[in-house]
């Protein structure tokens, strides 16, 4: 998600994409602005 939004013009914010640690678990995020600006927060949580 974060590679395929950055090369469609958004812009990466915080650390890089990656592993979590949380109380729910291990989870990827990854972070991004859209063309207008908008914060996205990509989530992927194993079930």
């Amino acid at each position: 998600l974060h590679d395929v939004a950055v090369a469609n013009g958004g812009t990466s914010v915080e650390d890089p994409p990656g592993p979590r640690e949380s109380t729910m678990g291990v989870m990827h995020l990854c972070y991004f602005l859209d063309p207008d600006g908008h914060k996205i927060c990509g989530i992927h949580r194993e079930s």
